[in-house]
């Protein structure tokens, strides 16, 4: 099953705002073959149509660098257009959440989950999204966020939103950690010793979990750009026969496109604490997001006790 397409929400983009979500799309999955996948329709038809709104919207076309997320240049009329498409989502009990493909099976069990492309990308790509209203938030790795923040996470609480933390005009909404571990191939029962190679996802979208790993001292394998689903990973996994760093949720992803592959816990349950990134401003006008905290969190709790 594609990630891009997967939902539990029935939501419809009226026709009104159908070529602002389809520029979504494009900025959202990366590509025009990505994009004409999640919308349904052509290759030809998602070119034709993106080609003639970038014209009628005077966008300049750039090549994002590696902690950029968007390829046109916003303007005013684009950002209200935007905040137009947002507005009548959230109204109908719709958001649009960015994530990595690792939550995917704890995404497929929430409602009013508008389907969103799933892609690893850093945590400044997530919050350059966001505030361009392509998405309503982002859940974001603990583990990244470090890396990311000049000093961590340790930034400015405010005590009227303790322990929510703010970041330059976002919310950072704490959520429990995920449980990580190895995804070992079929004839490693054991995690390998130092110095040995683990594969990760690539080093500019996570670089906090290939962080991790070199504390673990092991080598680093970074995954090619174009491991996002499931089923492309399966196939890079069993090619380079490599363990694979994973939180349980992704390894349950993964299982399938990996013949008798396994996942080990660390024993020390040292695990990665989610955040989830919200545009304060979005947040205030819309009460369909005040109780996007706490969906997440029971989400993550119940798949964590599932597998034990």
């Amino acid at each position: 099953m594609s990630t891009s397409r997967t939902t539990t929400n029935h939501y419809r983009t009226p026709g009104v705002l159908e070529p602002i979500q389809l520029l979504d799309w494009l900025e959202l999955s990366g590509t025009t073959a990505a994009a004409a996948q999640a919308l349904g329709v052509s290759q030809p038809t998602v070119s034709r149509r993106s080609r003639r709104l970038i014209q009628e919207l005077s966008l300049q076309s750039r090549r994002p660098k590696p902690l950029e997320a968007l390829r046109y240049r916003e303007t005013t009329c684009l950002r209200l257009l935007r905040r137009a498409s947002q507005w009548h989502r959230l109204e109908a009990g719709s958001w649009r959440l960015g994530a990595s493909p690792w939550q995917l099976p704890v995404l497929r069990s929430l409602p009013s989950w508008a389907a969103a492309p799933l892609r690893f990308r850093h945590p400044m790509a997530w919050r350059e999204l966001l505030e361009a209203h392509a998405i309503d938030g982002a859940l974001i790795s603990g583990l990244d966020l470090q890396q990311a923040l000049p000093d961590g996470l340790d930034i400015t609480p405010d005590p009227a939103l303790a322990p929510i933390r703010l970041w330059q005009g976002c919310l950072l909404h704490p959520l429990p950690p995920q449980r990580l571990g190895l995804l070992l191939p079929r004839d490693q029962p054991e995690p390998p010793p130092s110095w040995k190679t683990v594969a990760v996802p690539p080093q500019h979208a996570a670089p906090g979990l290939a962080s991790l790993v070199r504390q673990r001292q092991w080598h680093c394998l970074q995954a090619p750009q174009l491991c996002q689903e499931p089923q492309a990973w399966g196939t890079w996994l069993e090619h380079v026969r490599r363990p694979l760093l994973a939180s349980m949720a992704w390894a349950e992803a993964l299982k399938p496109h990996l013949g008798g592959w396994h996942w080990w816990p660390w024993p020390d349950q040292e695990g990665d604490r989610l955040w989830l990134l919200g545009l304060g401003e979005v947040w205030q006008e819309h009460e369909t997001l005040a109780s996007l905290p706490a969906l997440l969190a029971g989400a993550i709790r119940r798949f964590d006790a599932w597998g034990e």
